[in-house]
C-alpha cells in the first residue's frame, strides 16, 4: 500500500477517546471511584474491611455475570447494541447507589453497575478494533486511548467527590453517588453517538467458536492480574486515612493516579505498536508492582504520588495488550466474543481480591493487604512471560492486515 493509500485509511483518534468516555464510566465512576467513597461509607455506617471491600466484590461479582451474558447475548445483538445497553445500564444504576444505605440494596446496584460496565469494557474494545481496522498505523494506541478512558473518570471522580465528602462528612456519600450519576450521564453522550454509527465486521453478531490454542496463559496471567491491580484500587486510599494523611493529599494522589492513566498509551505507544502483546502484557503488570510496591518502601508524600503515577501509567496497558492479543489471533468477527471471554476471567479475578485483602487488613493490616496484590501482580508478570515464552519475545513484524497490528 502507498503511502497516500495508507494516509487515506488513517482515522481520527477522536472516535476512540469518545467511545473511552464509556470506560470513564464503566470503571472511572462506577468502580473506582469506590475507593474514594470506602473511608466515609465504612465510617457512617460503621463496616469492617471485609463489609466495605464487599461492595467491590458485588461489582466485580456484576462484571462475571456481564461478562458471561455478553458472551452468550453475541450471538445475537451486535456489540453496538450490547455497549449502549451496558452504557445506560451503568449510568442509572450509579445515582441509584446513593438512595438506601441498606447492604441488600447498595449491592443491587454495585452488582448491576458491573454487569453494564462488563458489556462496555468487552464491546467498546471491538467497536475501536473496528474502526481501525486499515489503519495499521494508529490501531495500537487508539486500543490504548480507549482503555485510557479510565483515567478520566478516576480525576473526574476525585475532583468531585473528595471536596464534596470534605464538605458533608462521611454523611454525605448519598450525595457523592448522586453527582457521580451526573458526571456518568454527561459523559455518556459521545459514546453512545459512536455507537450508533458503528460499522465493520467486528460490530456482528457470532456463533462461532473462539479459537483459544496458544491463550491459556495469558488468560491465567490477566485473572491473577485483576486479583492483584484491584488491592491497591481498592484499599491504597483507605490505607493512607489510616496513616493520618488528609484528603488533600488523597485527591493529589488520585489525580496523580488518572492522569497517568490518561496519558499511559502515549508513553506505551512503542510497545503497543511492535512488541509481542504477551510481553506488554507482563511488562504493565511489572509497572503495576512497582507502584503498588513504592508506598510500602516510602511512605512519604513523594512516595505516593511516585507509586500512584507508575501505577497509573501501568494498570490499563493490560487489558490494552490484551486487546491487541484478541486483534491478532482472531477473526473479526469474534474480537468482541473473545474480549468478552478474557473479561470473565478478569471480573472473576476482580471479585476475589477485595474480599481477600479485606480479611487480610482485618486479621493483620492494611500494609500486609498491599503485600498481597504486590505478590500476585508478580506472579501475572511471570505467567505472561511463560505464555510469550513458545513464539519467542521479539519484537512483531509489521502487517496492514486487519487481524494483525504494528
Amino acid at each position: 500500500m502507498d503511502a497516500r493509500a495508507t494516509s487515506a485509511n488513517r482515522v481520527s483518534l477522536w472516535p476512540a477517546f469518545g467511545l473511552g468516555l464509556a470506560v470513564a464510566v464503566g470503571n472511572g465512576l462506577a468502580r473506582f471511584s469506590y475507593a474514594l467513597l470506602l473511608p466515609a461509607m465504612r465510617d457512617d455506617l460503621g463496616w469492617n474491611y471485609v463489609q466495605a471491600g464487599w461492595l467491590n466484590t458485588a461489582n466485580a461479582l456484576g462484571y462475571v455475570a456481564g461478562a458471561v451474558t455478553g458472551y452468550l447475548l453475541l450471538r445475537r445483538l451486535s456489540p453496538a447494541q450490547l455497549f449502549s445497553v451496558g452504557l445506560w445500564l451503568t449510568l442509572l444504576s450509579l445515582p441509584a447507589t446513593g438512595w438506601s444505605a441498606h447492604l441488600a440494596w447498595l449491592t443491587g446496584t454495585r452488582v448491576l453497575s458491573g454487569i453494564g460496565a462488563a458489556w462496555v469494557f468487552s464491546c467498546g474494545s471491538a467497536l475501536v478494533a473496528a474502526r481501525y481496522q486499515d489503519d495499521a498505523h494508529r490501531r495500537g494506541i487508539a486500543t490504548g486511548l480507549f482503555f485510557a478512558g479510565a483515567g478520566l473518570g478516576i480525576a473526574l471522580s476525585g475532583i468531585a467527590v473528595n471536596p464534596l465528602l470534605a464538605r458533608l462528612g462521611a454523611g454525605g456519600w448519598p450525595e457523592a453517588w448522586l453527582l457521580l450519576g451526573l458526571l456518568a450521564f454527561l459523559l455518556s453522550i459521545w459514546p453512545l453517538h459512536e455507537a450508533r454509527h458503528a460499522q465493520g465486521a467486528a460490530n456482528t453478531a457470532s456463533s462461532q467458536p473462539l479459537p483459544l490454542r496458544g491463550l491459556w496463559a495469558a488468560l491465567l496471567s490477566y485473572f491473577v492480574f485483576a486479583a492483584g491491580y484491584i488491592v491497591y484500587m481498592t484499599f491504597i486510599l483507605a490505607w493512607m486515612s489510616s496513616q493520618g494523611w488528609s484528603w488533600r493529599m488523597g485527591l493529589l494522589v488520585w489525580l496523580t493516579l488518572g492522569v497517568g492513566v490518561a496519558i499511559s498509551p502515549f508513553v506505551w505507544r512503542p510497545a503497543l505498536n511492535r512488541w509481542p502483546p504477551a510481553l506488554t502484557l507482563s511488562a504493565s503488570c511489572l509497572a503495576t508492582l512497582a507502584g503498588t510496591a513504592i508506598p510500602l518502601v516510602d511512605a512519604g508524600a513523594a512516595g505516593l504520588v511516585a507509586s500512584a503515577a507508575v501505577f497509573g501509567l501501568g494498570v490499563f496497558i493490560a487489558p490494552s495488550s490484551i486487546a491487541v492479543l484478541v486483534r491478532q489471533s482472531m477473526p473479526a468477527a469474534l474480537w468482541a466474543k473473545g474480549m468478552t471471554l478474557f473479561t470473565v476471567v478478569f471480573a472473576v479475578g476482580q471479585a476475589i481480591g477485595p474480599v481477600a485483602a479485606g480479611w487480610i487488613a482485618d486479621v493483620t493490616t492494611l500494609s500486609r493487604s498491599l503485600l498481597f496484590g504486590l505478590a500476585l501482580l508478580l506472579a501475572a508478570a511471570l505467567l505472561a512471560l511463560i505464555g510469550s515464552a513458545p513464539n519467542g519475545i521479539r519484537k512483531r513484524k509489521p502487517t496492514t492486515g486487519p487481524v494483525g497490528d504494528t
